[in-house]
């Protein structure tokens, strides 16, 4: 990679853009190793933190991925090399009403292609994330079960068979996990779970029109729960 000075402007999202680009070109190739992390602060005349907020939006997309020798190009990725803008959505410059609203023009849409759609596999691909949220209830291990519940949406997402849909849900994947850890401290994740088997028996039952309803209740109870958080903050 070739030494490159920005301005203090929007740091991050060019070095984003640079190491897509050089992807691109292929002057850097599927299952390569990028330089340390200081040796790109010295490329980019940048701190630590930009390289690392830069890297770590790279990672939750799937375009790089970390082991512990270093930073590599993923062997294998399938997602459109985007704009800054869709990176500030991944690096949480969002707001929670901003999210919340995204999650239910796309979420309510999915739910209902999947009951039209999902195959046997899909069907039992979902019942087994139900069956281990469950498992994780039981054994109060709810961060886990939080990782679970948001794999349980995209796995719904992905039985809508839309490609374009699916994908605009999949890259928002780590905001959802971070959203979904507020819930938390929040008596409301049995609630949740009635909900996800509900919503699981509606697209099982080819039942879209119920499906949808149900995903947007859920999705409003989440919102109307941490409203009511915030209204007891002093």
């Amino acid at each position: 990679m070739e030494r490159l000075m920005l301005k203090r402007s929007s740091l991050s999202d060019k070095i984003i853009n640079y190491i897509q680009l050089q992807i691109l070109e292929e002057k850097v190739n599927p299952g390569q190793m990028l330089p340390s992390e200081k040796e790109m602060c010295d490329l980019f005349s940048v701190g630590r933190s930009t390289v690392r907020e830069a890297v770590k939006a790279l990672v939750m997309i799937g375009l790089l991925e970390k082991k512990r020798d270093g930073t590599y190009v993923k062997e294998h990725f399938d997602f459109a090399f985007r704009s800054p803008v869709d990176y500030k959505l991944i690096l949480k410059q969002v707001s929670e009403q901003d999210l919340l609203e995204a999650r239910r023009v796309l979420e309510v849409q999915l739910v209902g292609l999947s009951a039209k759609r999902a195959t046997p596999e899909d069907l039992q691909a979902i019942h087994n994330i139900m069956e281990r949220m469950e498992q994780k209830i039981g054994e109060n291990k709810l961060e886990d079960y939080i990782v679970d519940d948001v794999d349980f949406h995209l796995t719904i997402a992905s039985s809508a068979h839309n490609t374009v849909l699916t994908q605009q849900i999949m890259t928002i994947r780590g905001l959802l996990i971070d959203f979904q850890k507020r819930l938390l401290d929040l008596p409301i994740i049995p609630k949740c779970h009635q909900y996800h088997c509900l919503i699981y028996e509606a697209i099982r039952d080819r039942d879209a029109t119920k499906a949808q309803t149900l995903m947007l209740a859920h999705l409003e109870e989440i919102e109307h729960t941490l409203n009511d958080m915030s209204k007891d903050k002093p």
